[in-house]
C-alpha cells in the first residue's frame, strides 16, 4: 500500500510540474495572425495594382486575415521600396517588386536602402515585357520608320512618357535611345494613370507600355505598336515583332514582377509566404485570368528569385554603363 501511495504522489507531482511548464510557455504564434500589407510602388488603378489586389484577395481568403494593398508611388519606385525596407522584419509588410528593384542601383548614385540587404526575395511572379507604342499621327508603322523619323527630327526630339525614373518604361526607352543612336525627350509622370492619360490625349509621341496597358490603348486606335521588348513575341500579341526582329538584334529588356519582404525577416516566415503565394499564382483560374493580360505566372523558390535578382542587378549595371546612361 505504501508503495502505491508513493507512486501516486510521484505521478501527481510530475503532472503538476508538466502543467506548470505548459502554462508558463508562450503560445505558438501561427503566421500570419494579423493584417498583412502589400506595398505597391504605383498609383491605384494600373495593371500591376490589379494583380496585387487579386493576390491580396486570394491570400485574405487563404489565411483568414486582412491582406491590404497600400499604394506608395513616386521617386522611381523608391518610396514604396523604402517603406518596406524600413518596416519591422516580421513578414507583415511586403513589396510588390518590379524591374525598378534591379535597375535603380545603376540609375541612382545612392538609394535610401541597400537592395540586397534591406529587402529580401520571396517569390518571382512573372516576366513583364513592354510594348513600344507610337502616336498614329506620327505616320510610322515599324521600328525602322520610327528610328528614321527620330534622326530626321534631331533638332526637336520625339517625347516619351514613363511612370518615373528607374521604371521599366523608362529603361526600355533609354536602351532604345542608346542602341538606335537617337535623341528622345523623357517626360515622367507620377504613376500609370497620368502617363496613360498623356498618351491618350496625344501629349507625348511614344510610350513603352506593359502588355495589359498596351491592350487597352490599342483599342482606342490612336497608337500603333512597333515592337515588344522581350526576345520572343508575346503569345497574346503574336503580330507584334520583338525589337531584335524589328532591327535592333542586341535589344532585350524584359521586366518582371515579384514579391519581396523586409531584410532580416525570419527564414521560416519567408518560406511560409513563398508557399502561400505559389499556391495562389499557380492556381489555374488565377493564372488564366492574368495570362489574358500578358502575365505568365510562374512562381518559384526563394533561392531562385535571390539568384535572379543578383544576376539582374549586375546585368542592368553593365547595360547602363555600355549605353552611357549616367546615374543621378
Amino acid at each position: 500500500m505504501r508503495r502505491d501511495t508513493h507512486t501516486r504522489v510521484l505521478l501527481c507531482f510530475v503532472a503538476a510540474v508538466t502543467l506548470a511548464a505548459h502554462a508558463s510557455a508562450p503560445a505558438f504564434a501561427q503566421f500570419p495572425e494579423r493584417t498583412v500589407r502589400i506595398v505597391v510602388p504605383f498609383d491605384a488603378g494600373g495593371t500591376v495594382d490589379a494583380v496585387a489586389r487579386a493576390l491580396a484577395n486570394r491570400l485574405n481568403a487563404k489565411w483568414n486575415v486582412p491582406v491590404i494593398v497600400e499604394n506608395r508611388p513616386g521617386a522611381g519606385n523608391t518610396i514604396g521600396a523604402s517603406a518596406v525596407a524600413r518596416a519591422e522584419p516580421d513578414g507583415y509588410t511586403l513589396l510588390f517588386a518590379n524591374t525598378s528593384v534591379s535597375a535603380n542601383p545603376s540609375l541612382f548614385k545612392s538609394l535610401p536602402y541597400d537592395t540586397l540587404k534591406d529587402l529580401a526575395p520571396v517569390v518571382y511572379l512573372s516576366p513583364s515585357p513592354n510594348v513600344l507604342l507610337a502616336q498614329a499621327s506620327l505616320g510610322v508603322t515599324t521600328l525602322k520608320d520610327l528610328i528614321a523619323l527620330a534622326k530626321a527630327r534631331a533638332a526637336k526630339p520625339l517625347s516619351y512618357a514613363t511612370v518615373g525614373r528607374g521604371s521599366a518604361h523608362h529603361f526600355c526607352m533609354e536602351l532604345l535611345r542608346s542602341q538606335a543612336g537617337i535623341d528622345l525627350l523623357h517626360v515622367p509622370y507620377r504613376g500609370v494613370a497620368p502617363a496613360v492619360l498623356a498618351v491618350t490625349r496625344g501629349e507625348v509621341d511614344l510610350y513603352c507600355s506593359d502588355i495589359p496597358g498596351a491592350l487597352n490603348l490599342l483599342k482606342g486606335g490612336k497608337v500603333v505598336p512597333l515592337g515588344i521588348t522581350s526576345v520572343k513575341r508575346a503569345p497574346i500579341l503574336p503580330d507584334i515583332p520583338s525589337f531584335s526582329e524589328a532591327g535592333l538584334p542586341d535589344y532585350a529588356a524584359t521586366g518582371y514582377v515579384g514579391i519581396m519582404v523586409t531584410g532580416g525577416t525570419p527564414a521560416d516566415v519567408v518560406h511560409t509566404l513563398n508557399a502561400a503565394i505559389n499556391d495562389v499564382v499557380r492556381d489555374p483560374d488565377f493564372s488564366r485570368r492574368f495570362a489574358e493580360f500578358g502575365y505568365d505566372m510562374v512562381g518559384g523558390s526563394v533561392a531562385d528569385f535571390a539568384a535572379f535578382l543578383k544576376e539582374d542587378i549586375a546585368r542592368y549595371l553593365k547595360i547602363t554603363k555600355d549605353a552611357g546612361i549616367m546615374p543621378e
